[in-house]
C-alpha cells in the first residue's frame, strides 16, 4: 500500500530543520511526509573512503531521525548532496538507506533522481535486488532538467527496472525566486498533465521561492511572495489535479550552499521568516555578529502585534516568538531562528493545503 500525505516539506537536514520537526504534534504528522536532503559527508568521493565513513555517518543520521520524527512516520531520503563528486550515486543512496535502516524503525523511501536513469543498467546484481526490494520509491523530476515529454518515459524506465509502479512522482520546479507565478503556472502545467495521466502512486508539485540570502532586503518588515503556493492555489482549482499533493522548501532556498564557503565567516542578519497564506513576512534586523542586545526581542514585538501573527498556541514557532518578545536581551543563534521559522511554516502550510 502506498504512503499518503498532503504536504511534503523538502528540508536540508540541518539542526534547525531537525528541531522544527521535533516540535510538531501528532495531528501534524498525519498530513506530512518529509523529504530530507542529507548533508555532505566528510570523506573523499571514492569507494574506499566512503565505505569507511558511511557507518558512522549513517548512525549519526539515524540518531537525528529518531529524535525528530515519530517511528510510525514514513520519510524520504535524498542523498544527492552527500558526495557530489562520487559517480555511483544510486549505490550511495541505497547504501545509506540500508545502513540507516539498521538503527531506526521508520519506513524509508529512497528518492531517485531522473538523471540517474541511464545508470540503471550498470548496477550490480546485489544493488539491483536492493533497489527492487523497496516497496515504494520517489522519482524526483526537476523541470529545469527535463521536458514534459520525458515524464512518462522516465517513470516507465524506473518502473520496468524495479518491476512495479508504486512510484511517487515529484514534479520539482526547484528555485522560483523572483519568478512570476502566472509564468510558472503556464510552464509547469504540461508536466502536471503528463504526470497525472500516468499510473503511479502519487504526484506532488514542489518548488521553493525563499531567497538564498537576505542581501538587499531592507531592515524592518518586508513581504516576500510564496510563488509555489500561488501556483498551487491556481492548480488546485482544476478538477484534473484534484489528487495532486503539495511540496515546498519551507523557508530555505532550494540551491545548496557552496561547499567552499566557510559558514563561520558569514554574518547573517537577525531575522524572522514568518509564513502566511501566500507570502512570508520578513522581519529583518542587523547582523548577528554585531547586532545589539535585544534585537530579536524587538523584531518579535513587532510580529506579535501584527494581525498575521497566529497566536502563541498556533505552533511551537509561534510560542517561541511570543516568549522572545517578553524575554531577555539574547538574540538566539541562526539555527534557532531556522527552527522556529520552519516549524511555523510547516504547521501553517499543513493547515493551508
Amino acid at each position: 500500500m502506498a504512503s499518503t500525505w498532503q504536504y511534503m516539506p523538502i528540508l536540508k537536514w540541518k539542526r534547525g530543520e531537525q528541531d522544527a520537526l521535533r516540535y510538531l504534534d501528532d495531528e501534524h504528522w498525519k498530513e506530512l511526509l518529509p523529504l530530507l536532503e542529507l548533508m555532505p559527508i566528510s570523506a573523499a568521493p571514492e569507494v574506499a573512503a566512503l565505505t569507511a565513513a558511511l557507518p558512522v555517518y549513517s548512525a549519526h543520521v539515524a540518531a537525528q531521525l529518531t529524535k525528530s520524527i515519530p517511528a510510525t512516520t514514513p520519510l524520504a531520503i535524498d542523498s544527492i548532496y552527500v558526495s557530489t563528486g562520487f559517480t555511483r550515486q544510486i549505490g550511495l543512496l541505497l547504501q545509506i538507506c540500508k545502513q540507516v535502516r539498521k538503527h531506526v524503525d521508520h519506513q524509508i523511501i529512497p528518492v531517485f533522481r531522473a538523471r540517474w536513469l541511464d545508470m540503471l543498467p550498470t548496477l550490480s546484481p546485489a544493488l539491483t535486488q536492493q533497489l527492487q526490494a523497496f516497496p515504494e520509491l520517489i522519482l524526483r523530476l526537476r523541470t529545469d532538467e527535463l521536458e514534459a515529454a520525458q515524464v512518462a518515459p522516465s517513470l516507465q524506465a524506473l518502473a520496468d527496472f524495479v518491476g512495479h509502479r508504486n512510484i511517487h512522482l515529484v514534479i520539482d520546479q526547484f528555485s522560483l525566486v523572483d519568478r512570476q507565478h502566472a509564468d510558472c503556472l503556464a510552464a509547469v502545467t504540461p508536466y502536471l498533465a503528463a504526470a497525472v495521466a500516468l499510473s503511479c502512486a502519487s504526484v506532488t508539485l514542489a518548488g521553493g521561492s525563499f531567497p538564498i540570502n537576505l542581501t538587499g532586503k531592507k531592515a524592518g518588515a518586508t513581504d516576500l511572495p510564496r510563488v509555489e503556493m500561488k501556483i498551487w492555489n491556481h492548480v488546485r482549482k482544476d478538477p484534473i489535479f484534484a489528487d495532486l499533493r503539495y511540496g515546498d522548501y519551507a523557508v530555505t532556498n532550494p540551491v545548496p550552499m557552496e561547499e567552499d564557503i566557510d559558514p563561520t565567516k558569514m554574518n547573517p542578519s537577525i531575522a524572522i521568516r514568518y509564513a502566511s497564506d501566500d507570502f512570508w513576512r520578513l522581519y529583518k534586523g542587523r547582523g548577528f555578529k554585531k547586532g545589539p542586545a535585544g534585537e530579536l526581542r524587538g523584531l518579535c514585538q513587532l510580529l506579535v502585534t501584527d494581525p498575521i501573527y497566529g497566536g502563541k498556541t498556533y505552533s511551537y514557532g509561534d510560542s517561541q516568538y511570543m516568549a522572545y518578545s517578553l524575554g531577555s536581551d539574547k538574540n538566539g543563534i541562526p539555527w534557532t531562528w531556522r527552527r522556529d521559522a520552519t516549524n511555523r511554516h510547516i504547521v501553517h502550510t499543513i493547515k493551508t493545503v
